[in-house]
């Protein structure tokens, strides 16, 4: 009967590696597909948020492991230090996703010509209130608009009024949001001289968010974003 050859130290930082690397691409998998959708992950700072998550699931729980495993400790022994290796990695991906759930967008508010994604901070940073929040609640953006003139010269000089007056952004008006909708016909007025790319079938509008501005193409049927383009790329 052929004997099991114990784990070494090295082997036992690759195995915990690899189950590390299958817990970060389904927390990459949740974020791409549902926190921040399409061209929002670039636009909106999904990366930003994920960086924790990589640096604790690839670097903390496998250096620990290579740090403290040894195959001639005692078994109860082992089997502790690898309990709190488990523990530590399991609480800082606990905190290093909350972080990225904290900074994934809201909602996507298209004003005038621009879409803002804003997410829960940029609320709170104006005391919007918790209650009010719970109208964007969901795992995935919620897309609106709000109704602003049609000349962009007198848009733009009752934003200035408003700036100077110290009222808060439109944007983050929640009494003024309206539901975005599918109609590209009627999509085609609100969005204020968006350029409609029959290739990629989507509209090029501009997008800003806390962490980057740029366009990005628009898909008005399945209301998805593509093709971040970043500011002066």
């Amino acid at each position: 009967m052929l004997m099991r050859k114990p784990l070494s130290r090295w082997s036992a930082s690759v195995l915990h590696l690899l189950i590390s690397l299958a817990i970060l691409a389904l927390l990459a998998f949740t974020a791409l597909f549902w926190l921040f959708p399409g061209g929002l992950f670039q636009a909106a700072g999904g990366w930003e948020g994920l960086q924790i998550v990589v640096a604790v699931d690839l670097v903390l729980g496998p250096c620990l492991t290579l740090i403290v495993f040894n195959p001639m400790k005692p078994r109860g022994e082992l089997v502790r230090d690898l309990s709190l290796i488990a523990l530590v990695q399991v609480l800082a991906l606990g905190g290093g996703f909350w972080q990225v759930l904290k900074v994934r967008p809201l909602a996507v508010v298209q004003v005038f010509d621009t879409f803002h994604v804003l997410n829960r901070e940029d609320y709170l940073q104006l005391n919007v209130a918790e209650g009010e929040l719970e109208r964007l609640s969901g795992w995935m953006p919620r897309y609106f608009y709000v109704e602003v003139p049609e000349s962009q010269a007198e848009f733009l000089a009752q934003h200035t009024r408003a700036l100077l007056n110290g009222e808060t952004p439109l944007q983050q008006r929640i009494d003024l949001y309206r539901e975005l909708t599918t109609d590209r016909q009627v999509l085609e007025k609100i969005l204020h001289g968006a350029v409609w790319e029959a290739e990629g079938g989507c509209f090029r509008v501009d997008i800003e968010s806390s962490y980057r501005s740029g366009s990005i193409c628009f898909d008005p049927q399945t209301q998805r974003m593509s093709d971040f383009v970043p500011e002066h790329s």
